[in-house]
């Protein structure tokens, strides 16, 4: 759920629900506010009106008059409590001044009611005004209708709003999910081009052109490959053949010890160079589709031929290859890849023991080779630990495994690499 709130597909419809929720409690705050606003001004025109009746009243009642008067069609004035009806009479007792409508439970309608006093010729005098304001404030009717209008004034806003949000999601959001699912739909083919809404903000325009461009360009490296793969496979396969077929020739003459030896040499470093050759053709060939190669139980006697085939040193210096093989792995990568990564550790292996063994332990998950060399120096080797490692970490990389290179305790070093 939190992963679809986030992401930009669900986002329109998320920006979309948010401005709905933030327009009707914008429209129901203006509604209160409206009715609110009315309320208080009908108040204070009410009390307004009061106390300018007041003023009247005063000027009348000091005239001579007395009693009950009227000041205009809605107010009746009185200097004497005891002449107010008995409902407000009760109310009126209760304050020694007010000014305010008064709502009593029994009476349907309301009135402004005022309570105050004047002086005449040194004596004081209650002065108490009855207004009808109901007949001046708003009805039911005229509140619906302006409160209809307020409303239609607030869902005209929440249409151009809307309509602008639509219009700024199109330009913003929906071309960013255009790219992504074109995306994905084109993983692994570089002939597809993006293609952009020409109502989207130029940026999006100008993302679309770069992208298209490095797909230009990253064709056209595919395409230098797989031009490289095809010429260098016969450029490079010939002369390898003519240098092997050579030495077999002269392998077959009588030769001395030492010539023999050469000639031994020449042939291994040549099926090396076959071995790594048809590894690099084969990463060049299958490194945009490593996933698509099928899946291979390594057999046993490819690994006691990689051992064999890299363990001439090792002859040479008098140091034991031990191969122990608890059970197999199951790779995708070529029987030339497999020769080239476990051949690169094991010369790596010989070349750093000067005397002792070299243990090959392979499982299903997990392949160790451990030396009697003295081990990784702390001090850092810019040049690394030459092309091989190089080679065994891409190429770890490039099947998902994991390459590591450490110090045994008792021993040399460790060089795993867990599958």
């Amino acid at each position: 759920m939190i992963r679809y709130l986030r992401s930009t597909k669900s986002l329109t419809n998320t920006l979309a629900l948010f401005f709905i929720g933030i327009s009707v409690a914008i429209g129901v705050i203006a509604f209160c506010v409206f009715s609110l606003a009315i309320h208080w001004s009908e108040d204070r025109m009410g009390e307004r009106r009061a106390l300018l009746d007041r003023d009247i009243a005063v000027e009348r009642f000091i005239a001579g008059e007395q009693g009950k008067i009227t000041v205009d069609v809605l107010t009746d004035a009185y200097n004497d409590i005891s002449l107010v009806p008995s409902d407000y009479r009760e109310f009126i007792h209760q304050h020694e001044h007010y000014l305010g409508e008064v709502e009593l439970k029994d009476k349907p309608t309301s009135r402004m009611v005022y309570k105050g006093a004047y002086t005449h010729n040194g004596k004081s005098y209650d002065i108490i005004l009855l207004s009808r304001i109901d007949n001046v404030e708003f009805g039911l009717d005229e509140i619906i209708y302006s409160s209809l209008i307020v409303v239609a004034l607030v869902t005209t806003l929440m249409c151009i709003f809307g309509t602008l949000l639509y219009r700024l999601s199109i330009q913003l959001i929906e071309p960013v999910n255009e790219i992504a699912e074109q995306l994905e739909n084109h993983s692994g083919n570089s002939e597809n081009e993006f293609t952009i809404s020409t109502e989207a903000a130029v940026e999006f325009q100008t993302l679309t052109e770069r992208l298209n461009q490095y797909r230009t360009d990253l064709n056209l490296a595919l395409k230098r490959e797989q031009a490289f793969a095809r010429y260098a496979s016969h450029e490079l396969r010939t002369p390898l053949t003519v240098v092997k077929g050579a030495g077999k020739l002269l392998a077959r003459t009588e030769q001395n010890d030492f010539s023999q030896r050469q000639i031994h040499r020449i042939d291994n470093a040549t099926e090396q160079m076959i071995t790594m050759v048809d590894a690099l053709l084969s990463l060049v060939r299958y490194e945009r589709n490593a996933d698509n190669a099928p899946l291979r139980e390594i057999p046993h006697n490819e690994l006691h031929t990689i051992v064999a085939d890299n363990s001439i040193q090792a002859d040479e210096k008098d140091v034991t290859i031990k191969l122990n093989i608890s059970s197999t792995p199951t790779v995708r990568a070529t029987p030339p890849v497999m020769n080239m990564i476990i051949g690169n550790l094991i010369r790596n292996a010989i070349a750093a023991t000067a005397k002792g063994e070299v243990t090959i332990d392979v499982s299903d998950t997990m392949l160790t080779i451990t030396d009697d060399g003295p081990g990784l120096t702390n001090e850092p080797n810019l040049n690394g630990h030459g092309l091989g490692l190089l080679i065994v970490e891409d190429l770890s990389q490039r099947y998902q495994w994991q390459f590591r290179l450490r110090s045994h305790p008792d021993r040399g070093c460790i060089a795993s690499i867990e599958f």
